[in-house]
């Protein structure tokens, strides 16, 4: 007789609750399903702007999981609430697995510079020092105190030019290509060139330059600087994806090469990880940390944007993220050391037969949007 008086009165019971209770609970549990989305979409394999799109904060989102798995804990005895868990941690997982490589607890995938001969390191500097930034002075001070050998910035149209003609003087040699729909271009540096154009393998607006620049020993390497479109609302990242699988069989083509700029794209996305494997080429930031560079305006909505990849006859001696410069971006500056024995002990990712599927599959993708006023 005494079982009829057991579980009643100890059941938790969601109607007895307070109503503020209630409420919390019903949010908590809507932010859940918000962040599970957030978690398994991007694994999508499509190119549709509002999956890609969570590609990018990742660490923000690992952040978010982790606070809300700790608020759930007053509700652990709701089996929804255990549901809710056992998907929090399958998306912490997930973002763990993704950005790890670019945690400094993970192994370096370039190797650190052992050489310290001057004649075969290369300074370089890029920034994004958007277009509607005025402040062209805090650019040509960072660029006085760095000394970089190259500098690449993007989003530079006449005005910014014009503001930064004293790089003309500074520099022997410079190729601009300024636009005014942002993705303007510019090329300077104080070694000697052996080539250098303006190309638009996707679209002539969203121009590129390809260059082949000698060290001061002598030796020769080919050098992109890119600026693709960013996945945003009402436009796939099929432009994006087309131009980095199309500058990795570029570079693929050359035993030195250095790829570099504003990407529009994180490091641990499926379109950069698929540009490695394509070009072969090393990221120095694996295993040394992030390196964010946008946004410069947010203490919090931060990832990497601005790149630099290598190939393996090269180790990095630094890596940094600049001062603010006005601009949305942080400028990146990296420091390489040409070192051809490297070569036998770093190596980029393989490319296998789905890879390269998937390769020809952005391209195609791309040409039928947008007819290429190159043939690659």
């Amino acid at each position: 007789m005494n079982s009829t008086l057991t579980t009643p009165e100890k059941k938790e019971s969601v109607s007895n609750e307070p109503g503020w209770r209630r409420w919390l609970w019903y949010g908590l549990l809507l932010i859940c399903v918000i962040l599970a989305i957030t978690a398994f979409f991007p694994l999508l394999l499509v190119n549709w702007w509002w999956v890609r799109i969570g590609d990018f904060p990742r660490l923000q989102l690992l952040v978010s999981y982790i606070v809300v798995l700790l608020a759930i804990i007053p509700f652990r005895k709701r089996l929804t609430a255990k549901i809710a868990a056992i998907v929090l941690c399958a998306g912490i997982g997930i973002q763990l697995f993704w950005i790890f490589p670019y945690l400094a607890i993970a192994p370096h995938e370039m190797e650190t510079a052992q050489s310290q001969n001057t004649q075969t390191r290369l300074r370089i500097l890029t920034a994004n020092v958007l277009q509607k930034n005025t402040d062209a002075a805090a650019v040509l001070e960072l660029i006085d105190r760095e000394q970089p050998d190259i500098v690449v910035l993007c989003e530079v149209n006449q005005r910014w030019i014009s503001d930064l003609a004293p790089l003309e003087t500074k520099y022997s040699y410079h190729l601009t290509h300024p636009l005014d729909n942002t993705y303007g271009i510019a090329f300077y540096t104080n070694l000697r060139v052996k080539s250098a154009e303006v190309r638009g393998l996707v679209k002539r607006e969203i121009p590129s330059i390809d260059a082949t620049v000698l060290l001061r020993s002598g030796k020769e390497v080919r050098l992109f600087a890119v600026h693709p479109n960013p996945p945003r609302p009402g436009e796939d990242t099929t432009k994006r994806d087309a131009e980095l699988v199309l500058v990795g069989r570029e570079v693929s083509k050359s035993k030195s090469a250095i790829v570099l700029g504003d990407l529009n794209d994180v490091g641990w996305s499926r379109t950069t990880n698929l540009f490695q494997e394509v070009s072969g080429l090393l990221d120095p930031r694996k295993g040394r940390g992030l390196f964010a560079t946008y946004d410069a305006t947010s203490w919090f909505w931060r990832y990497p944007l601005d790149y630099l990849f290598v190939s393996d006859d090269f180790r990095v001696a630094e890596i940094r993220t600049l001062p603010d410069i006005g601009s949305d971006h942080f400028p990146l500056f990296v420091e390489l050391s040409y070192e051809p024995e490297a070569a036998a002990s770093q190596e980029g990712p393989d490319l296998d037969s789905g890879d390269q599927e998937d390769a020809a599959e952005a391209v195609e993708a791309a040409r039928k949007k947008h007819p290429s006023p190159e043939k690659n």
